[in-house]
């Protein structure tokens, strides 16, 4: 079972987008739906942290995950800086263990042209500090690029990331043979 983790939500919104105002935590359900959906029709088992707008605290985010025990996890999140010139995909990892996953993800979403943000390790977010399964938070886009924002909003890029991320996943997977 892959679990999946639409970033924020609720009361808390996440970033916002530089020209459009497009919420964070719109914008990572979105995505977080389009990669349920293919993985789904690969056969794969997927359980969703949340299905709509729901404010849903980290802490009981990581319980909730321990409590079923899913093989990996996707956490979806969308950058921010305060250089509308930033952009970007990046990765993120807590434990060494589970950077071959978060590099594989990020090869692959690179071939969507993106520019690199790079792939951060012993990040402190508290979805990642998990050891029980791997886990990955991908920074899809940044918010606050003109140009990545205009891909956040169009939903062939969801598409294509969905797609990326599962190529990532498999990647991973093929390694640990």
């Amino acid at each position: 079972m892959i679990a999946i983790d639409a970033g924020h939500g609720g009361s808390n919104t996440g970033a916002s987008g530089i020209k459009s105002g497009v919420l964070e935590k719109n914008s990572t359900l979105l995505f977080a739906k389009e990669l349920e959906k293919q993985l789904k029709k690969k056969g794969a088992r997927v359980l969703m942290t949340r299905t709509t707008d729901t404010t849903f605290d980290n802490k009981d985010r990581v319980l909730f995950l321990q409590q079923k025990m899913p093989d990996m996890l996707i956490s979806i999140h969308l950058n921010s800086s305060g250089k509308p010139e930033v952009g970007g995909v990046s990765t993120y990892y807590k434990h060494i263990g589970f950077k071959p996953l978060s590099v594989n993800i990020l090869k692959r979403m690179l071939e969507l042209e993106l520019n690199e943000f790079g792939n951060v390790g012993n990040f402190n977010f508290t979805p990642n500090a998990i050891t029980d399964f791997p886990n990955c938070l991908v920074e899809v886009a940044f918010l606050s690029n003109y140009e990545d924002e205009k891909l956040i909003l169009n939903p062939k890029f969801h598409k294509q990331v969905a797609t990326k991320i599962i190529m990532g996943i498999t990647d991973f997977l093929k390694s640990c043979k």
